[in-house]
Order: structure tokens, then C-alpha cells, then sequence
């Protein structure tokens, strides 16, 4: 039997219908059968707080332990400003602390999104630097920004554009490849 790949997704979106968890719904369509995509909310993260880290919020904990147990992390950025939005950077600051304990470090990650006229092609470079910083893998091909988000997506925030749903497949058979190349960690 194949070993099930777990990945989780997650964006900085907190929209109702927003473009972005489309992103990842059709990304969870595109998956094989030995492989999974569990989208995780952001929304129940207090704003990071270095005094907490002692003894983190239940949620906080939760998320981390989502990510911890991923084969593989899938990123779904808006832009806001030419960057990311705050929650995603609140997500990625509780998912890279305390100093030194990023549970992200190693973890293959997948980065997209979709936006307005320019895509997100700000916000996607600022991601990777950020991401960099604390030692994940950011798979750095195909490079995939959504732009014109009204023209390919619906109203309930459904992919209906073809060639959209290609360049996130080749995304998913990248993002995969790296995962199934990547040493298995022995059990001590």
C-alpha cells in the first residue's frame, strides 16, 4: 500500500468566498489518491506575543502541531500593499518560534496565489524571503501568480479557469516530487 502524504494549506485570507481558499480547494482536487490537503484556519491565532511562548494558546499549539506533522506545507497568499497580509506573517511568526524552533524548518513548501492585475508577485517574493529566513524549502519552480482573479474564479470562489488549474497541477507534481525525494527520517 502507498504511504498517504500529508499536507496542510493555509492563506492569509480571512474572506468569506475568498480567491485564495479557492486556490487550495482546487489544489485539493488535483492531488493523488495518496495524497491529502487539510486547509487550516488562521483565525482562531492570537496575535503573535513573545510572552506566551511559554505556555502557548491551544490554538497556537494545534497549528503547530498541524504543520509539524505535514509532509509538505501549500501557501495561498493575497496581496496587501505589495506584501503579505498580517495574518499570514501573525501565522508564520507563531510557526517559526520560540528562536531557533521553526517547525517549519526543512518542511517542502508551495507557494501561490491570486490577486488582482499584477497577480501576487510582490507578495509571493516577500513570502519567500520570510520563509527563507527560517529555513524552509521553498520549491522554486513553477512559480504560479493567480492575476485577474474575477476572470477565472466564480462567485463562491470556484476555479473555472482551465489554464489556471494547469499551472497549479504542475505546481502539485513539483511540490510532491520534492516531498518523495527528500530523505526518510529514521525512527530513533
Amino acid at each position: 500500500m502507498a504511504v498517504q502524504l500529508s499536507l496542510v494549506g493555509f492563506t492569509g485570507s480571512l474572506r468569506v468566498g475568498s480567491v485564495n481558499q479557492g486556490v487550495l480547494r482546487a489544489i485539493q482536487e488535483l492531488l493523488p489518491v495518496d495524497a491529502r490537503l487539510e486547509i487550516l484556519a488562521l483565525d482562531t491565532l492570537p496575535f503573535y506575543n513573545m510572552d506566551l511562548e511559554a505556555d502557548e494558546p491551544a490554538s497556537v499549539r494545534r497549528f503547530k502541531e498541524q504543520l509539524r506533522q505535514a509532509d509538505a506545507v501549500v501557501i495561498a497568499t493575497p496581496e496587501f500593499n505589495a506584501s503579505i497580509p498580517g495574518v499570514l506573517k501573525n501565522a508564520l511568526d507563531w510557526a517559526s518560534r520560540p528562536s531557533g524552533q521553526s517547525v517549519l524548518v526543512g518542511k517542502p513548501t508551495a507557494i501561490t496565489g491570486a490577486g488582482g492585475r499584477g497577480g501576487t508577485v510582490s507578495a509571493q517574493q516577500h513570502l519567500r524571503q520570510i520563509l527563507k529566513r527560517f529555513g524552509v524549502v521553498v520549491l522554486e519552480a513553477p512559480e504560479v501568480y493567480i492575476a485577474n482573479s474575477w476572470e477565472k474564479f466564480d462567485s463562491g470562489g470556484q476555479l473555472r479557469d482551465e489554464a489556471t488549474r494547469e499551472h497549479l497541477r504542475r505546481l502539485v507534481v513539483a511540490l510532491l516530487e520534492q516531498v518523495r525525494a527528500q530523505p526518510v527520517a529514521s525512527a530513533a
